[in-house]
């Protein structure tokens, strides 16, 4: 009997070290977001006529390899990595949304920027969409962007002008929080040159 009581015992303690061990080994979870420019430092590209103006963003859509919690990046030209223990905060289509609407809304000097789904009954005077192909990275690389972008308007929603673009920028450290800072800097540049095509229309 007491050889079975002194099994038991061994196996609850056995037990119990294999707990201690692997609470101590588990790495915890990082998460992150896309930022915005701060509004104080964009210099406005707009006028009284363009502030005047409203616009609807969207769709913006992302390719469905990103459409996952873990932030993406590539380790060759046909491989990806998934961090298990970095990702982000919210789901990554809306952040992109999010921060080219934020920074749209400072370059253009307006608040009339709706993201998409809005109402049929508000009237815009002009919809920009958003098709991103690329927006990933490399650690110790560089985090990129490729985008189709459209800028539509008029009663009919006439494609006015539209353009593939791409952006890069080098991290400043070789960890997630400078991958992230990174791939916000190609959102500023994406959304500086979406702006700047808006002031050139008659």
């Amino acid at each position: 009997m007491n050889w079975i009581i002194k099994g038991i015992v061994l196996f609850v303690a056995g037990v119990g070290v294999l707990n201690v061990l692997g609470c101590g080994t588990s790495q915890p979870s990082h998460f992150y977001l896309l930022r915005a420019e701060s509004p104080h430092s964009v210099p406005s590209l707009s006028d009284s006529k363009l502030s005047s103006l409203s616009f609807g963003l969207g769709p913006v859509t992302l390719p469905k390899y990103l459409d996952r919690p873990q932030i993406v990046t590539k380790t060759s030209a046909h491989e990806v990595e998934l961090a298990e223990f970095h990702k982000w905060a919210e789901p990554l289509t809306g952040n992109v949304s999010h921060v080219l609407a934020e920074n749209l809304s400072a370059l253009l000097s307006t608040d009339r920027i709706l993201e998409y789904p809005w109402r049929s009954s508000i009237s815009l005077d002009y919809q920009i969409t958003v098709d991103v192909l690329q927006f990933d990275g490399t650690m110790g690389g560089e985090a990129i962007l490729v985008a189709r972008w459209s800028l539509l308007g008029g009663d009919e929603q006439t494609v006015l002008t539209t353009k593939k673009t791409q952006m890069t920028h080098r991290p400043t450290t070789q960890d997630y929080e400078s991958l992230v800072e990174a791939m916000s800097r190609n959102l500023e540049d994406l959304s500086r040159e979406i702006a700047e095509a808006i002031t050139t229309l008659p």
